[in-house]
């Protein structure tokens, strides 16, 4: 009799574990399904959204866009800037600064007045101390201040459309 006993219960333990490895693969199997859908939702959604939908970006999207877009134009190098640094005796700054224009030909005419353009960008730099001219979150507002001293000497304000702040070096 516990011989029969053993047989009953070693016949009883395997479709248990049949059972068990079935729901284990099922689940598997639907994880693995689910992280591919997933993943093609995080790789493809966007597309897929406008392509069912029939959406196309809206207006405010697409000018956002545009804005994101490099400005081309041709980019005149200026000669370094040597210059005495504001507030610390006997430190200098030299700085080596891009305009980029509109188009080749308000270059052209940026490079007749090329002495006032250099003579507005020493007023803005050497009103600077060494805690702007060192910190590159400031570099952002340099560049405004620069654009805004010399748009003015021009006949659009559009004629300059960026600045570059090429080399900095502080002694």
């Amino acid at each position: 009799m516990p011989e029969e006993m053993i047989q009953e219960n070693i016949n009883t333990e395997e479709p248990k574990k049949k059972k068990g490895k079935f729901k284990i693969m099922l689940i598997i199997i639907l994880c693995v399904v689910c992280l591919g859908l997933a993943g093609t939702y995080f790789l493809y959604g966007n597309v897929l959204i406008e392509r069912f939908t029939g959406k196309e970006k809206s207006e405010e999207q697409k000018k956002e866009v545009k804005k994101a877009e490099v400005p081309t134009g041709p980019i005149m190098s200026l000669e370094p800037f040597l210059f005495n640094v504001s507030n610390a005796p006997g430190r200098y700054a030299k700085i080596s600064i891009g305009i980029q224009f509109r188009d080749k030909k308000v270059m052209e005419e940026a490079q007749k007045i090329t002495p006032a353009l250099r003579d507005k960008i020493l007023t803005v730099l050497g009103s600077k101390g060494m805690e702007v001219l060192m910190d590159i979150g400031n570099r952002s507002v340099l560049r405004q201040e620069i654009h805004s001293s010399i748009k003015g000497l021009f006949h659009k304000e559009t004629d300059i459309t960026a600045i570059y702040i090429t080399d900095i070096m502080i002694q």
